[in-house]
C-alpha cells in the first residue's frame, strides 16, 4: 500500500512539473522517467528475479523508441523550414514527409516486433500486454494533466454569452 502511495504521490509531482512548463526540462524529465518506472514496477507486478532481467531490457527498448522519435523528428523538421506552413507546403515536400512518416512507423515496428521477443524471455503475456498499455495510458495521463493545466491558465473572459 505504501508503495502505490508513494507512487501515486511521484506521479503527482511530476504532472504537475510537466504541467507547469509545457515541456518539462532535463531534471523534470528524469522525474517523470523515474515516477514511469515506479508505477510500471507496480502495474506489471515483477517478481525481484523478473525485474532484473525486465529493466535492462525496458530501458534499451525505451531508448530505442527516444532513438527513432528524434531522428525522424529532425527529419521532419528539416522539411517543414522549407515551408512556412502545411497550406503551402510543395508537394514535393508533402510526399517527403508521407515518405518519412511510413519509414518510422516500419521503424517503430521493428523494433516493437524485436523487444516483444526479448520481453516474452522474461514476462508472461498478460504482463507484456499490461506493459504495452501502460505505455500508452502514462503518455495520455500526462497530456490530460498538462491540458487541464492549461485549460485553468486561460484567462476568464467576462460577460455572459447569452
Amino acid at each position: 500500500m505504501k508503495k502505490i502511495i508513494f507512487t501515486l504521490y511521484i506521479l503527482t509531482f511530476c504532472f504537475t512539473a510537466f504541467a507547469q512548463n509545457g515541456r518539462p526540462p532535463q531534471e523534470d524529465r528524469e522525474k517523470i522517467q523515474k515516477a514511469k518506472i515506479a508505477f510500471l514496477t507496480n502495474r506489471l507486478d515483477l517478481s525481484v528475479d523478473q525485474a532484473k532481467l525486465f529493466w535492462p531490457i525496458f530501458t534499451e527498448y525505451d531508448s530505442k523508441k527516444i532513438e527513432l522519435s528524434h531522428v525522424y523528428s529532425q527529419k521532419k523538421r528539416e522539411i517543414f523550414a522549407k515551408s512556412e506552413d502545411s497550406r503551402n507546403m510543395k508537394e514535393e515536400d508533402a510526399n517527403t514527409l508521407l515518405d518519412i512518416y511510413l519509414d518510422q512507423k516500419q521503424a517503430e515496428l521493428d523494433v516493437e516486433k524485436t523487444y516483444m521477443k526479448k520481453f516474452s524471455e522474461v514476462l508472461n503475456s498478460r504482463q507484456i500486454w499490461r506493459m504495452i498499455s501502460f505505455e500508452s495510458d502514462f503518455r495520455r495521463s500526462l497530456i490530460d494533466r498538462s491540458m487541464k493545466h492549461d485549460d485553468k491558465e486561460e484567462p476568464k473572459r467576462g460577460g455572459n454569452r447569452n
